[in-house]
């Protein structure tokens, strides 16, 4: 039996967790308000209907929003828009006429109408318009509301609804009536991806699914990963008189992987799957060369061995396959001796590379002087290899019988040193930003364009970097603390389809203040439109400055 999640109006987020699988969204609009003397409920505003197909290849954590009806108390969850005036029963009570609220289903939780998570929505169904008495408000959508008793009043792809008197629709809100007597007689337009306007009969909002061709605003967080297939939009297909509704149906489960970790000799990991008893092999391969394949005991943890060439870089692969032929594998990066990166590297990782380097070239350099010391020349960690090379050349100059012996460590010694030039390039500076309005960068993971106005450019570095780090601090004179930080990769292996980036990231708080630091940032794609890190050097966005003064101290670093 398919795993089945159902949502129904609690007026808050519900939080679900999902393993890796394909599964069906679908979303119900709630119903309009008012409407008094229509007394088949059919007949008055319905919210709209919205599914669509998501693949995904992780477990995801998704957050469900589902909408109150136009006729509950005075106001309503999720955007239907506010009336100012209601209807009265001939049995007494209140019948509200608020806009119904839209059910969708986003990447950020939080309250329902904060920004950010309502540039996160990737599927939404709208909510329908205030009805009027005997007059039918707009249902909700679909690709547009239905309109109200004003001709543009419905929310659209792009817009939200036009209020007849009241306020207009917005992205993601409902138009509510505003506190005067010309429009104290109209109700709420219903919520929705773009918000119906208020009116007398007032407008529906909007519904989405996020695909390759969606329209999506500035701002948009959700990625290609997130895009829908096979979905359809209803207008006016919510449920009559009722909240709305979401329901998360499993179509198919995945076989996922967890590599626990990794060396030159050996690899751990873990296979799985989103249902029972589904995996059919594992396969692993080193630079594409199948190893070996498992058919049985696939759910246990397996050790794998394998022996690798010195210096030199490989692929270890492995591919998870079941029994309905659906596959998931995990490429990582594997070495000995020139110590590369995970694929799936943090900062915390790049520090204990970091420092393994470090090690490197203390043990090379302790190699060298034991070597110096055979000839009595004085010799230690603080001379850089230069000096030790110098020291070498003058040992020989010496005319001593043992120079054979010390050519033969001289050989080994240099064979170090360019083991330790290929593995370590390292350059350090200040710089200033440099104005360039005209100069653009690509979201990350998007083809959208922005212009960040402020770079910083570093020319004939003599070596390409694998990370980029520069900030810059200041109080400005109204006493706020600034901390401004440029991190960028480049030709770093990240994992499931990840790519370089460079971020661009402000901390702010009032100096001597006991509280947080607040933070805000942007991430572009590196080595995309004028973003680059390559042979002609470093050219990447930074934040524009507060002050007249703004040097950047940098760092740039290779490994690979």
């Amino acid at each position: 039996m398919a795993k089945v999640y159902d949502f129904n109006y609690i007026h808050g987020e519900q939080e679900v967790v999902l393993p890796p699988g394909k599964y069906l969204l679908e979303c119900w609009g709630a119903a309009g308000g008012g409407g008094i003397r229509i007394v088949d409920f059919n007949l008055r505003s319905k919210g709209g209907y919205s599914k669509g197909e998501l693949t995904l290849r992780k477990e995801t954590t998704l957050y469900v929003y589902a909408g109150s009806k136009g006729s509950n108390y005075d106001s309503t969850f999720n955007g239907g828009g506010k009336a100012m005036m209601h209807e009265s029963p001939s049995g007494g009570g209140i019948l509200y006429c608020n806009g119904g609220g839209a059910t969708d289903i986003r990447l950020i939780g939080g309250s329902w109408d904060n920004e950010q998570s309502l540039l996160s929505r990737i599927i939404v169904a709208g909510g329908g318009g205030r009805n009027n008495f005997e007059t039918k408000g707009g249902d909700g959508g679909g690709d547009a509301g239905g309109d109200g008793s004003k001709a543009d009043s419905k929310g659209t792809q792009t817009n939200g609804g036009k209020g007849e008197a009241g306020l207009d629709g917005s992205f993601g809100k409902g138009g509510s009536a505003v506190s005067a007597s010309s429009g104290e007689n109209y109700g709420g337009g219903g919520g929705g991806w773009y918000g119906g306007g208020s009116g007398y009969n007032a407008g529906g909002g909007s519904g989405y699914v996020l695909t390759e061709n969606s329209y999506k605003p500035a701002g948009y967080i959700p990625t290609k990963e997130y895009w829908l297939e096979n979905t359809s939009m209803t207008v006016g297909g919510g449920i009559a008189e009722e909240n709305g509704k979401a329901k998360i149906t499993l179509l198919q489960g995945l076989p996922f992987l967890v590599i626990s970790s990794y060396t030159p000799e050996q690899a751990v990991f873990t296979a799985g799957h989103t249902e029972e008893n589904k995996l059919s092999k594992i396969e692993w391969f080193i630079d594409d060369v199948l190893k070996e394949t498992f058919t049985t005991d696939l759910y246990l943890e397996k050790t794998i061995n394998y022996t690798l060439e010195d210096n030199a870089l490989h692929t270890l692969k492995i591919v998870v396959t079941d029994i309905n032929n659906m596959t998931y594998e995990q490429v990582v990066t594997i070495s000995k001796s020139i110590m590369p990166l995970p694929a799936d590297a943090n900062l915390q990782d790049i520090s204990t590379k970091l420092t393994e380097i470090g090690e490197g070239f203390k043990n090379g350099k302790t190699s060298i002087i034991n070597t110096l010391a055979l000839k009595n020349i004085e010799a230690s960690l603080n001379n850089t290899l230069v000096e030790l090379s110098e020291k070498i050349k003058a040992s020989f100059d010496s005319g001593d019988a043992s120079a054979q012996d010390l050519m033969n460590q001289l050989t080994q010694a240099n064979n170090t040193i360019s083991q330790l030039n290929s593995k370590y390039k390292y350059a350090s500076g200040t710089i200033d930003v440099v104005k360039n309005s005209s100069l653009m960068a690509n979201l990350y993971g998007e083809s959208f364009g922005r212009q960040p106005g402020t770079w910083l450019k570093i020319d004939n570095l003599g070596f390409i970097p694998n990370i980029f780090v520069a900030e810059c601090q200041y109080v400005t004179s109204n006493n706020y603390f600034f901390k401004h930080i440029v991190i960028a990769t480049c030709n770093i292996n990240w994992f499931w389809e990840k790519k370089d980036f460079s971020a661009r990231i402000v901390f702010t708080k009032e100096k001597n203040s006991n509280q947080d630091f607040s933070g805000s940032g942007i991430i572009y794609s590196n080595n995309e439109r004028d973003v680059y890190i390559n042979n002609k050097g470093i050219n990447v966005p930074a934040s524009s400055p507060n002050v007249s003064s703004y040097l950047h101290s940098w760092h740039a670093i290779k490994f690979i």
